[in-house]
């Protein structure tokens, strides 16, 4: 393949990894800061190329691509790209997999162990001056009751891909029954890791702990709202590392207001940008970490390798790594040549 132009385009300017990298394969890399369609369709029109960050890439756009292989999204939310426009177009969509599927496995273990044992909360008591209080009935009367042991608990995981596949042996190691929802797995991954299928009902119903790890769709936002509040146990806690919009914060405030569910453990929010005025900061019951689940050294790396890595698979005939449209392939195929798989 000769020369190649990739473009990304995002809401502020990014630098690669490393420049070097995409010159010794022969790939220009540029950066163009862009929000409105009428911008991204100017930007990426010549671009063999195109990484993104939550940009819309709608049909327009990705009609007006008359270079472009492959769209390589930055996150693993991607339904800001019309995958359809992008199938029909011949052109490959694809974003970082799995790179920090065990980093958001553990980051959930540490939020369900934070709220089960109030460890934020002793946290903030004891850098307030409290520790004496214990005996003074404070901490022991008002922070940890009820505080219940995890062996025996029922974690119930919306959605069993595989971070969801990566809890359950760490779940497990503290012998709680672990059951998942999950129309897309087959039976035997269930199986095959000891763990019961059920429906989504039944986990509202029946879980001590409830962590949401569901592809995002239109239809399930706000997927847990006072509704399943109140059909939840009012000592259940409800635990995010996937998207923000699963679940109706306000109602999830009212929820744990009124007692009828005993908290949350967030890491994603609806809107991550302004949260001064976020009510959730406002209650003691709610675990909150700022969208870092999967972060690691490990997961650093991986992540910045990830974009030159598919660049180069596809510069060189290869099919490129977490591809999201996989039915793609005959079109680019008719359109680009020949592909391989790694």
């Amino acid at each position: 393949m000769e020369q190649s132009k990739v473009v990304m385009i995002v809401s502020n300017a990014l630098v690669p990894h490393d420049m070097d990298d995409y010159k010794n394969i022969g790939a220009d890399f540029v950066t163009i800061p862009c929000e409105t369609e009428e911008q991204i369709a100017q930007a990426t029109h010549d671009a063999n190329f195109v990484v993104t960050m939550m940009r819309p890439v709608t049909r327009r756009v990705i009609e007006n691509m008359e270079q472009c292989r492959m769209i390589y999204n930055l996150g693993t939310g991607y339904e800001a790209i019309d995958l359809d426009a992008a199938t029909d177009c011949g052109i490959c969509v694809s974003f970082p997999g799995g790179y920090s599927s065990l980093e958001v496995a553990e980051h959930t273990m540490g939020l369900i162990l934070a709220c089960a044992r109030k460890i934020c909360r002793l946290d903030r008591a004891v850098r307030a001056g409290k520790w004496d209080s214990y005996e003074k009935k404070e901490i022991r009367t008002e922070i940890m009751p009820p505080m219940f042991q995890l062996n025996g608990q029922t974690l119930g995981l919306i959605g069993f891909g595989r971070i969801a596949q990566n809890i359950v042996p760490m779940a497990k190691g503290f012998r709680m029954r672990v059951v998942a929802s999950d129309p897309y797995v087959p039976d035997e991954v269930f199986t095959q890791l000891g763990v019961e299928k059920v429906i989504n009902q039944y986990i509202i119903e029946h879980a001590d702990f409830i962590s949401i790890h569901a592809a995002f769709t239109p239809d399930s936002k706000d997927m847990f709202n006072r509704e399943q509040f109140k059909q939840m146990k009012k000592t259940a806690y409800l635990i995010n590392c996937a998207r923000g919009n699963f679940i109706n914060e306000e109602e999830l405030c009212s929820a744990v207001k009124e007692g009828e569910i005993a908290g949350a453990g967030l890491d994603v929010l609806k809107k991550e940008e302004v949260l001064l005025d976020n009510p959730l900061l406002e209650l003691e019951r709610i675990t909150i970490t700022p969208h870092a689940a999967y972060y690691s050294m490990e997961s650093r790396e991986k992540y910045a390798w990830r974009p030159f890595e598919n660049i180069s698979l596809v510069m060189r005939g290869v099919w490129p790594k977490g591809l999201i449209n996989t039915e793609v392939k005959e079109a680019y195929m008719a359109k680009w040549g020949p592909m391989k798989d790694e």
